[in-house]
C-alpha cells in the first residue's frame, strides 16, 4: 500500500507540473473534473442528483460531475473512458462495446454475477434491468456522448430516490434540452489513428432551432463513429477486427406554453456493430501472448451488436410552492454477441461424434447470446420549495420490464460458419423469460434546525413481482439427460423499504460538512435452478446495503482552491451468490442469499486555479471490499472465505489533469493539456477458486497529451492518448488446460486530429 501511495503521489505531482491542459474549454469541477454546463451563480455547479436543483457543494453526498463538452476535448469516447476519471466507478469489460459490468465502490460478486448493483439513467429514464434474472450485470450502457450536458455519478446507495439495484450508486447521463430563446448549432469531426492498428473517424452534428421564440424549440443530434481496431485474429487472418461502427440520432422537442408549464418529448436511437472482441490470447494462466501482442485465434471474428431505442415525455408544472414533475418512457435495448468456444467444447463434440452423431472433424462451437430488454417506466413527483423550516419531495414510480434472453451453444461448420443441420445444430439451448413489475412510493423531508444546519430523512416503499421461466434443451440434454429439462413458470413477490438519513452543516457559504446513512436493495426472485437441490432456497430474498459516510466540500481563496473528500463504510447483507451444483447428473446454476461483506474506502479530489487560464486537478480513490461471512457450500465452490477480497476491484485509482490557455494574438488562443490515469492491481477471482483460478492482474498508468488553437467559434486540436503505449488489462480470464487465457486490453497509443465549430 505504501508503494502504491508513493507511486500515485509521484505521478500526480509530475502531471501537475506539466501545466498542460485539456483544451481549456472549461474549468474543472470541484471534484477534479470538468465544470458542469449548468454552472450558475458565478461559477457554481448546479446538479439535480437529489431530484431538485442544488449547488454541488451543498448536496450531502459524494457526487462526481463531468461536463459533456469538455469530455469531448479530453478524448473521452466511452463509459470506460469517463469511469477512469471517476473515483470509485469501475467497468469490468469483456472487450465489447455496451457489454460488461458496471459497479461503484466495489459492490459486485465476481464472474457469475447476473444482476446489476449500479443503475444507469438516461436523463430521467432508468436504463438498467432491476430483476435478479434480467441480465443487468452483463450490460454496460455505452450511448454516444454527443450533445451531452453532463454526467452525474452518485456514489453510495440511492434506494430512496432511485429505487432498486442502486446498491453502489447511480450514473446519470443528462442531455442538453431545447432552448427556445436562440438558434445554435455545432459540428465536430475527428480522425484517429492507432499505433500498429487501424484508422477511424467521427462526425457529429447538433442543432437547436426555435420554432416559436421563447415557447417551442427542437434540438436534433446525429452522429457516426467508426472506432479503429487494433486486434488481429490469426485464425481468419483478419486484422483490426475489433473495429466498431456506431451511428444514431436524438430528437428533442421542448414546449413552454407559459411561465409555469414545460413539456419535453425525446426520441433517441443508436446502433453499434463490432466485428470482433478486444482480446489477446495468452499462454494459459499467464500474461505471455500466445500468438503475439494484440492477437487471438478464432475460426471467425466473433461479432457483436448493441441496439438502443428510447422515447420519453416529461412535464413540469410550477404550482407556486414547488414543481410537479411527471415522466413516462419506453426503452428497448438489445445486446447480441457470438463467441468461438470450439476449444472448450472439443471434448463434448468428440464424445457425441463417437456415439455416431454427425459431427464432422471441422465442427466449430459458438456461444450465441441475445439479451433484449423492453422497459416501460413512469414517475410522478412533487418537489417543494422551502416552506418555512421544511422542504420535501414526494412521488410514485412504476416499471414493467420484459426480458427474453436466449443463450445457445451451437455447432457450426468451420469452413462457412453456418449451423450444422438439425437436429444436431443446437448443443445447448437455455432461453429465459423474465417479467418484472414494481410499484414504489418515495419521499424525503428536510428540516432546517437553522439556516446552516439541517437534517433529512427519506423512505421508499417498493412492491415488486417477478415471473420467470427457464428451459434446457438441445443435443447435450437429449443424449446425457434423456431430454429437455424445464422450469414451470415461477412467481415471486416482495415488499421492501429503503431508508436515508443525513445531517448537513454549512458553517460558511463556502464550506459544507455532512454525515450520511443510506440504504438500498437489489430485488430477489425465483430460484433459477432447473432442479432445486435439497435444502436450497426456492425464493431468493433481496440483498441490502447500509452505507455510513462522512464528507466535506469546501472552496478557499475566493474559489481558486476547491477540495472534496469523503470516507465511508458499507455493510452488505444477504448477498446473492451463484454457484454450480450437480443434481441428478445435471450441472446447473444455483442462487442463494449466502454471504455478507464490508467495504471501507475514501475519495479525495482537489482543484487549483492559480490563474484565470490555468487549472490543475487531481483525485484519488481507495476501495477495500472483502467477504465477512459465507455459507460453506457456496464457499467450497467459488473459493471464497471470510476475510477474502472481493475480486475485480482495484484498491487504488487516481487521475490528474493540468490545463493552460494562452493568447497567440489576433483573437487566437492556444491550448496545451495533459491527463494522467492510474489503476492499481486487481484480482480476477477468489483465492481458492478452482473453476476460475485467481490471478493478480497488474495495474497500469496512462498519459494523454493534447494541444490546439481556438479562433472565433472554431477549434483545431491534436491529441496523443496512452502516449507511452501501456498494455493495460481491463479483464482477464486465466483459461484452463487446453484453453488459452484471454486478456481484454485498453486502447494502445493513438493520435487524433479533431475539428469543431460552434454557430
Amino acid at each position: 500500500m505504501k508503494k502504491s501511495v508513493k507511486l500515485i503521489c509521484r505521478i500526480s505531482a509530475a502531471a501537475l507540473a506539466i501545466h498542460m491542459t485539456a483544451s481549456g474549454v472549461a474549468a474543472q469541477s470541484t471534484d477534479g473534473q470538468a465544470v458542469a454546463a449548468t454552472a450558475q451563480d458565478e461559477g457554481e455547479i448546479v446538479v439535480t442528483a437529489s431530484k431538485r436543483e442544488e449547488k454541488l457543494r451543498d448536496v450531502p453526498s459524494a457526487i462526481t460531475v463531468l461536463d459533456g463538452d469538455a469530455l469531448a476535448d479530453l478524448g473521452v469516447r466511452s463509459v470506460r473512458d469517463y469511469a477512469s476519471l471517476t473515483p470509485g466507478l469501475t467497468i469490468q469489460g469483456d472487450g465489447t462495446p455496451g457489454s460488461g459490468k458496471v459497479f461503484i465502490r466495489g459492490l459486485q460478486t465476481g464472474a457469475l454475477q447476473q444482476s446489476a448493483t449500479t443503475v444507469y439513467y438516461l436523463d430521467d429514464v432508468p436504463f438498467t434491468a432491476s430483476s435478479a434474472n434480467g441480465g443487468g450485470a452483463f450490460i454496460a450502457p455505452d450511448p454516444e456522448l454527443a450533445d451531452l450536458d453532463r454526467i452525474e455519478v452518485l456514489k453510495g446507495p440511492q434506494g430512496t430516490l432511485y429505487g432498486a439495484s442502486s446498491l453502489g450508486g447511480v450514473v446519470r447521463l443528462i442531455s442538453k434540452r431545447p432552448d427556445a430563446s436562440r438558434y445554435s448549432a455545432s459540428a465536430r469531426a475527428e480522425v484517429t489513428a492507432i499505433d500498429g492498428g487501424g484508422v477511424g473517424y467521427l462526425v457529429n452534428l447538433n442543432a437547436n432551432l426555435p420554432l416559436v421564440r421563447d415557447t417551442l424549440a427542437v434540438r436534433a443530434t446525429g452522429f457516426y463513429r467508426r472506432a479503429p481496431g487494433f486486434i488481429d485474429n490469426v485464425g481468419t487472418g483478419a486484422t483490426d477486427v475489433n473495429e466498431s461502427v456506431s451511428k444514431g440520432a436524438r430528437l428533442a422537442l421542448g414546449w413552454t406554453p407559459n411561465d409555469r408549464l414545460s413539456i419535453d418529448l425525446v426520441g433517441q436511437l443508436q446502433d453499434t456493430d463490432t466485428h470482433g472482441p478486444t482480446l489477446q490470447d495468452n499462454v494459459t494462466g499467464s500474461f505471455t501472448p500466445l500468438y503475439g501482442e494484440r492477437k487471438y485465434s478464432a475460426y471467425f471474428n466473433a461479432p457483436s451488436s448493441v441496439r438502443y431505442r428510447l422515447a420519453s415525455i416529461t412535464g413540469r408544472y410550477d404550482m407556486g410552492i414547488g414543481d410537479l414533475i411527471a415522466t413516462a418512457a419506453y426503452l428497448e435495448s438489445k445486446l447480441s454477441t457470438d463467441t468461438d468456444i470450439t476449444t472448450a467444447y472439443a471434448g463434448t463434440v468428440g464424445v457425441l461424434a463417437s456415439l455416431g452423431l454427425p459431427y464432422p472433424a471441422n465442427t466449430g462451437v459458438v456461444s450465441e447470446s441475445r439479451i433484449p430488454q423492453k422497459k416501460t417506466t413512469a414517475e410522478i413527483r412533487f418537489v417543494s420549495d422551502r416552506l418555512g423550516p421544511v422542504e420535501f419531495i414526494a412521488g410514485g414510480f412504476f416499471t414493467h420490464e420484459s426480458v427474453d434472453l436466449d443463450s445457445d451453444v451451437v455447432a457450426r461448420s468451420i469452413p462457412d460458419n453456418l449451423p450444422l443441420a438439425d437436429p444436431v445444430a443446437t448443443l445447448i439451448s437455455a432461453p429465459i423469460t423474465d417479467r418484472y413489475r414494481e410499484v414504489s412510493a418515495f419521499g424525503n423531508l428536510t428540516y432546517y434546525l437553522a439556516d446552516n444546519l439541517d437534517v433529512t430523512g427519506g423512505l421508499r416503499f417498493a412492491h415488486y413481482e417477478e415471473d420467470f421461466t427457464l428451459g434446457y434443451s438441445g443435443t447435450v440434454y437429449t443424449i446425457f439427460y434423456g431430454g429437455p429439462v424445464s422450469i414451470p413458470e415461477l412467481h415471486a413477490k416482495k415488499d421492501h423499504l429503503a431508508y436515508l438519513a443525513t445531517l448537513r452543516w454549512r458553517p460558511t457559504d463556502r464550506l459544507s460538512v455532512f454525515l450520511r446513512a443510506a440504504n438500498s436493495f437489489r430485488p430477489g426472485g425465483p430460484q433459477p435452478a432447473a432442479v432445486v437441490p435439497p435444502g436450497a432456497q426456492s425464493q431468493i430474498n433481496p440483498d441490502t446495503v447500509w452505507n455510513y459516510e462522512a464528507g466535506v466540500k469546501a472552496d478557499f481563496l475566493d474559489g481558486r482552491l476547491s477540495v472534496q473528500a469523503s470516507a465511508y463504510r458499507i455493510d452488505w447483507k444477504d448477498i446473492q451468490l451463484y454457484s454450480y451444483v450437480t443434481v441428478a447428473g445435471l450441472r446447473q446454476i444455483v442462487l442463494a442469499n449466502a454471504g455478507g461483506a464490508k467495504v471501507d474506502g475514501f475519495e479525495f479530489a482537489v482543484q487549483a486555479r492559480p490563474t484565470d487560464k490555468t487549472t490543475l486537478s487531481a483525485n484519488l480513490g481507495y476501495t477495500n471490499p472483502r467477504i465477512t461471512q459465507i455459507e460453506q457450500g457456496v464457499s467450497d465452490y467459488i473459493g471464497a472465505y471470510a476475510g477474502d477480497t472481493i475480486p475485480q476491484t482495484p484498491k487504488w485509482t487516481a487521475s490528474a489533469t493540468a490545463d493552460h490557455m494562452f493568447d497567440l494574438g489576433g483573437g487566437v488562443q492556444g491550448q496545451l493539456g495533459g491527463t494522467l490515469r492510474y489503476q492499481s492491481h486487481m484480482f480476477t477471482s477468489y483465492p481458492r477458486s478452482i473453476i476460475n483460478p485467481n490471478v493478480r492482474v497488474p495495474g497500469y498508468t496512462t498519459v494523454d497529451l493534447r494541444a490546439g488553437v481556438n479562433f472565433g467559434g472554431y477549434q483545431v486540436q491534436l491529441r496523443a492518448e496512452n502516449l507511452f503505449d501501456q498494455g493495460g488489462i481491463i479483464n482477464y480470464n486465466p483459461g484452463s488446460p487446453g484453453v488459452p487465457a484471454g486478456a481484454n486490453l485498453i486502447r494502445p497509443r493513438s493520435f487524433t486530429l479533431a475539428l469543431s465549430a460552434r454557430f
